[in-house]
């Protein structure tokens, strides 16, 4: 999966770091990160003097920031194209950035009061001077569900409103007093109507892209296995036999690993 950089080490402690000119400069314009005209990255000396970074973490012993980067970058990468990027270990960095990236430019203002954020000196945080309100950065839950029934199929879907032509699993994002396990429940009921049993927590995995940590559940369908659909959210579901599911060539997502895991013999 994305974040499955070894043997590169990632270390997203917090420093309170002067860049140096070697370190990895990554910046953004809308949803693209931008390159050098050669398709390498910035480094911190490729910028106007005393330019502004913000601290991201290290991989190794290399550090990256955040700044702004000329407007004359050579190129520019459509986030999603991180997917496919390599070394896959950049591409993990760039998609780790945007998380961060999203969170600073989304609490510029203290939702208290109104004043500017100013960084902390201590941690990775955003606080107020006026009212001492600290925002840290957003982590979203969701879980992904791998649903198997009697006759040993798999529940496979794909997304209302979105052009993705592989299939995916029930997902969903837990909500306010929920439990992972009652959103399991609750997701799964509301786009197929099916009821499950006998949940399995599988592995978990960041998700840049939409500022969540993913959390895999295996389960068994507890009925008939017949679908009601939530057309508003799924355009499909329907159970696949082992032979019956594509080949899958995307290691990047937990989606397609529990897919391609099932295929190949996973039984729990």
């Amino acid at each position: 999966m994305i974040q499955e950089i070894a043997p590169h080490h990632y270390n997203n402690t917090w420093e309170n770091v002067t860049p140096q000119p070697d370190d990895f400069i990554i910046g953004f314009r809308e949803r693209q990160v931008c390159l050098k005209d050669t398709q390498s990255f910035f480094r911190y000396r490729d910028l106007p003097a005393d330019s502004a970074c913000v601290f991201l973490f290290r991989i190794d012993e290399q550090a990256f920031f955040l700044a702004e980067v000329p407007e004359s970058a050579g190129l520019l990468l459509d986030l999603h194209l991180m997917r496919t990027f390599q070394p896959q270990s950049m591409a993990f960095a760039v998609l780790t950035a945007w998380h961060i990236h999203t969170w600073l430019d989304h609490n510029v203002y203290c939702g208290r009061c109104g004043a500017k954020l100013m960084p902390s000196t201590t941690e990775r945080a955003m606080v107020c001077p006026d009212c001492g309100h600290i925002v840290y950065p957003r982590i979203d839950p969701a879980v992904i569900v791998a649903i198997v029934n009697d006759k040993d199929q798999l529940l496979v879907t794909r997304y209302a409103h979105r052009t993705a032509a592989h299939y995916a699993l029930v997902a969903g994002y837990t909500e306010v007093g929920e439990t992972v396990e009652e959103t399991v429940h609750r997701e799964v009921m509301e786009e197929t109507g099916l009821k499950v049993k006998d949940l399995v927590y599988y592995r978990s995995q960041p998700w840049a892209f939409s500022g969540s940590v993913l959390m895999g559940f295996w389960c068994r369908v507890d009925g008939s296995g017949e679908i009601r659909l939530d057309h508003n959210e799924l355009a499909e579901a329907r159970w696949m036999s082992r032979e019956e599911l594509p080949d899958s060539q995307d290691h990047i997502a937990l989606t397609h690993d529990m897919i391609r895991k099932f295929k190949n013999g996973f039984t729990f």
